[in-house]
């Protein structure tokens, strides 16, 4: 069973990251536009809350099945939101 507490230190780690990312993104880039780029901070944001939700959520029947599902879907967002990273 992944931990609730090493669970919620990869997603500050991993959203944190790409966050920081974008940040130094639009450092580097002052004359590109940045409501892309501010759009997918939003995301990432938006993406913390809701698997903030799912870590928190109390109506489950297996814990071990439900965390690790959590951290799949953790994988597969970061890998979009750094798709779309790149894509800037």
């Amino acid at each position: 069973m992944a931990s609730v507490k090493n669970l919620k230190k990869d997603l500050n780690n991993i959203i944190g990251e790409i966050i920081q990312n974008i940040n130094l993104w639009q450092l580097e880039n002052p004359d590109k536009d940045v409501k892309k780029s501010e759009k997918l901070i939003d995301e990432c944001f938006d993406a913390f809350d809701n698997i903030i939700k799912k870590i928190h959520q109390k109506d489950v029947t297996d814990v071990n099945k439900h965390f690790k599902n959590i951290s799949f879907e953790l994988t597969d967002i970061a890998s979009d939101l750094v798709k779309k990273f790149n894509k800037l």
